[in-house]
């Protein structure tokens, strides 16, 4: 795009968020206000000439961080076994890290070979606040705090967006709204350049509709009501796909400016749908092998399908959206979350050796994202809801081996503990987290505190995780 039509375009879509944002429609001043940040903000992107694609993959149900990851060096280990009792796991058991200060559960042999490997890393104590909190200060409620900490539905919402919803109006997602800047740096700048494999989210919404929700096993698949296959009855079909097609082309050519852009906007998704089922059915075949009877395996398998093709889709930018769900362990916890760190070894060790195999590696990092940890105390044969936590995050731009971050004292009611159950408070926040990822896409710091409700909060926009 030339930049004079690119000020063209500006200039128009600023005039037209002006125009609405002084009518009546109040309720929409302040998307309008970000719309018009995001436009101002386009030219930043523009030249971007790399590729770099974020994989978020959210484990739903808050995931026990404090036995994915467990203390190794003997007097550490002695401390959380005292701590977790029954549950605690055998040392003997576990994967430890280099350094032997670390080690993975008995569940994660691949995820211990590639941390060991410099291509996987911890980042630690990470979790929903909006301001520095201590101990003292979450005891006598002189700080800020998340709405309905340890509640699933809003931590999880803070986590996607930074905030809670306000008069049933949810705030956009942070993952949206980069993708509302970055996809200027595509060819197709218009193209959804956002991709949830796991449904719709918060997340992946930001101000335009750039996302685009994919079938794990299909990809896309064609708009099946107008379709021939769907009709048993070819006089039936055939009259239903021409009295459709006659409906859009009516709509085209009518005065009515609702019944124009109803059609164009049908006829844009049927258009975009039909070339992504054609870029997907001419990719290369990826020989990497990614297991069976495995929900995250096969969403990222459908990832590095799509991060095949993104030379042919035009895409600089793109960011995905995954998600595993079964992590509310309130009992039988050591066998279901065995299970559940399985499917993220398998699943992670997988996608990463499709990145090797695309030769994109080092352009793509995998991080994932949960409620919260769990209590270090248990309640018999599981543990509660809790605050911060462990995340993992993969990729060959990724500073390895190593475990990013102040540790938490993992003492039970000691001075990181909210309560007197284990729940320890985060020292980084979800802002800075993201914002880490962000500044390796390529945001500038201004970009990043209207992304980031909360990151002017805190005094680094970057906890060192990416090389």
């Amino acid at each position: 795009m030339k930049k004079s039509d690119l000020q063209t375009r500006r200039t128009f879509l600023k005039k037209l968020a002006l125009g609405v944002g002084s009518s009546s429609l109040l309720a929409t001043q302040s998307k309008l206000q970000l719309m018009q940040s995001a436009i101002a903000a386009e030219s930043d992107y523009i030249n971007l000439s790399d590729h770099k694609s974020l994989v978020c993959v959210f484990l739903f149900g808050g995931n026990d961080s404090f036995n994915m990851m467990v203390p190794y060096e003997q007097n550490n280990y002695n401390k959380y076994r005292n701590a977790r009792t029954n549950m605690a796991l055998a040392r003997e058991s576990l994967h430890p890290l280099k350094g032997n200060q670390q080690a993975f559960h008995s569940s994660l042999p691949d995820l211990q070979r590639l941390y060991n490997d410099d291509k996987l890393a911890v980042a630690t104590n990470i979790g929903s606040i909006i301001e520095p909190t201590t101990r003292a200060t979450f005891k006598n409620e002189s700080v800020q705090l998340p709405a309905d900490l340890f509640s699933h539905s809003h931590q999880q919402e803070f986590w996607e967006t930074g905030t809670t919803a306000k008069n049933s109006t949810h705030p956009p997602g942070w993952g949206g709204r980069m993708i509302d800047l970055l996809s200027s740096a595509n060819s197709n700048p218009t193209d959804p350049a956002m991709f949830s494999l796991a449904g719709n989210s918060v997340w992946q919404k930001g101000l335009k509709p750039l996302d685009f929700v994919l079938n794990p096993y299909e990809g896309v698949t064609q708009i099946r009501s107008f379709t021939p296959d769907v009709w048993p009855n070819p006089n039936q079909k055939d009259s239903r796909i021409k009295a459709w097609k006659k409906i859009i082309a009516s709509h085209e050519n009518s005065p009515n400016l609702m019944q124009r852009f109803m059609a164009s906007t049908y006829t844009r998704t049927e258009d975009r749908i039909n070339a992504l089922i054609a870029e997907l059915a001419a990719a290369q075949q990826i020989t990497t092998e990614f297991p069976d009877d495995n929900e995250l395996a096969t969403e990222l398998k459908m990832v590095s399908k799509m991060i095949s093709i993104r030379e042919s889709l035009g895409m600089k930018r793109q960011i995905f959206f995954v998600a595993l769900g079964g992590w509310d362990t309130h009992g039988n916890q050591l066998n279901d979350h065995a299970e559940r760190l399985g499917k993220l070894n398998d699943a992670f060790s997988s996608f990463y050796d499709a990145t090797v195999e695309l030769n994109v590696a080092d352009s793509v990092t995998t991080f994932t994202a949960s409620d919260f940890s769990r209590t270090m105390s248990i309640n018999g044969d599981g543990t509660d809801h809790a605050w911060a936590g462990h995340q993992l995050v993969m990729g060959g731009a990724v500073k390895g081996g190593q475990i990013h971050g102040d540790p938490m004292n993992l003492t039970i009611d000691g001075p990181d503990d909210a309560q007197d159950t284990g729940r320890f408070i985060p020292k980084y926040s979800v802002d800075q987290y993201g914002a880490t990822f962000a500044k390796w896409m390529g945001m500038t710091d201004s970009d990043m505190l209207d992304i980031f409700p909360n990151l002017s909060n805190f005094d680094t926009n970057d906890l060192g995780i990416m090389a």
